[in-house]
């Protein structure tokens, strides 16, 4: 796989000048020597993120990042100076402040190799082509990938795996064994796992959901461990054992097919053997997984119970100041209030309204006689036939003249007294004031 080159990695004259070899110091040149580390060092970092590399060499980097069959002269200063800062580290600085069961793996690779190196940094040797160093930002980035893996699987609920267990989870995210070590070393640098070196196996133990930090390895993990080390070995032996009966039984008949009846009965009484013990190793297995679901049981329980007590002390804490006595004075505060500004509210309504103080009564009675005196000026309502159109005659005859007065005549009569309710106009006051006779109208 291509290293992600940048953008500027076709110009030939750029290239050319980052390709070249530093300085013997950066106060001979600093622009020259600050250029190039700035190119080269997050191109390093971002070559080994890309490819998943725990660890880089000289001679893997100068193989990576040749082009047109030249290699770059300052990727060994370039290394010292990653290490230097801290983007490189040699596996001694990393495994510094881990737990001692980590110091009988590799003793070659903590106290050999990096005793080579540092001699060679004091006599300003290079560094050897072949050394491999640690690229912390690749090895956080991957021990985050192994425990969201083992979170989200079945083993979830396991506490306590071997390390053969975890690189079979996580084969597909980690190269080697080896870079497994690195991973669960940072994971354990990071308090998420805690590791145990017992009977030539580690045993690793991951954190568990809800809490912040891995809690040491128990009696109880070790019990529970054994205990499916011993299921994985029932149920491997009863497979192979009911196996070995399907295969005598298959045998017992080829005999007897063949006329060999004293073989067909041999194999059926091994058969029987085969399956009296199938029978007592399933009751071993039924033994030990009823034993693993009652610790299951009882670990639920005890979450549960530890729960409950959190309730029971966030709710002691809510309540702390709150009495019975207390909460009835403040609810008969609060009512006097609301009682407060129900009054103030009417009394606010009430203001300037004094002069409108009427008796219902008095209103009842005024409203009355309007209707009455409505009711007493309405018009009577027409008897005759009503006519449905100006060119008819009332008796409803085409072609006929029209009786205007017979019209007339039928119209309702208009009323003689005032109209109440209404203003009169000047000119009606005046018409009235002139003939102070009621008004009639007389039908020609």
């Amino acid at each position: 796989m291509a290293p992600p080159y940048p953008l500027d990695w076709e110009d030939d004259d750029r290239m050319s000048f980052l390709f070249s070899a530093f300085k013997q110091t950066r106060d001979v040149d600093s622009a020259d020597w600050d250029s190039k580390m700035a190119f080269w060092i997050p191109l390093i970092v971002e070559h080994a993120k890309d490819r998943r590399l725990l660890t880089v060499t000289l001679r893997q980097l100068q193989t990576d990042f040749t082009r047109k069959g030249c290699t770059a002269l300052g990727l060994g200063t370039v290394m010292e100076e990653m290490l230097r800062r801290g983007i490189l580290q040699i596996e001694s600085d990393y495994v510094s402040g881990i737990a001692s069961g980590w110091i009988s793996w590799g003793m070659r690779q903590l106290v050999i190799k990096p005793l080579r190196w540092t001699v060679g940094t004091v006599l300003r040797l290079q560094i050897n082509p072949d050394e491999a160093f640690l690229v912390p930002d690749v090895i956080k980035e991957q021990a985050a990938l192994v425990l969201q893996k083992y979170q989200s699987s079945p083993l979830s609920s396991v506490s306590l795996l071997s390390e053969d267990d975890v690189y079979g989870l996580c084969k597909e995210l980690i190269a080697s064994p080896s870079a497994l070590k690195l991973v669960l070393l940072q994971l354990q640098r990071e308090k998420k796992i805690c590791v145990l070196q017992r009977e030539g196996e580690r045993l690793v133990k991951f954190i568990q959901g809800g809490t912040a930090h891995v809690t040491p390895i128990g009696d109880t993990d070790l019990g529970v461990y054994e205990l499916r080390k011993s299921e994985k070995l029932l149920s491997e032996k009863v497979q192979s054992v009911c196996e070995e009966s399907d295969r005598l039984t298959e045998e017992a008949k080829k005999f007897n097919r063949a006329g060999n009846k004293q073989q067909a009965l041999r194999c059926l009484r091994r058969r029987k053997l085969s399956e009296r013990r199938m029978t007592e190793l399933q009751n071993k297995l039924d033994t030990v997984q009823n034993t693993l679901e009652r610790i299951s049981m009882a670990e639920t329980d005890r979450k549960v119970v530890s729960a409950y007590q959190m309730g029971v002390s966030a709710l002691r804490s809510a309540l702390k100041d709150v009495s019975l006595e207390k909460t009835e004075s403040l609810v008969e505060q609060i009512q006097e209030f609301c009682d407060l500004q129900d009054d103030v509210s009417q009394t606010l309504a009430g203001a300037g309204s004094g002069d409108l103080d009427v008796d219902t009564d008095e209103l009842e009675r005024e409203l009355n006689e309007i209707l009455q005196e409505e009711e007493a000026d309405l018009p009577e309502v027409p008897t005759g036939p009503l006519i449905t159109s100006p060119f008819r005659s009332p008796i409803g005859q085409r072609g006929e003249d029209l009786n205007i007065s017979a019209m007339v005549s039928d119209l309702p009569h208009v009323p003689e007294g005032p109209i109440y309710g209404s203003p009169m106009r000047p000119a009606e006051q005046r018409v009235r004031d002139a003939n102070p006779q009621p008004y009639r109208f007389i039908p020609q």
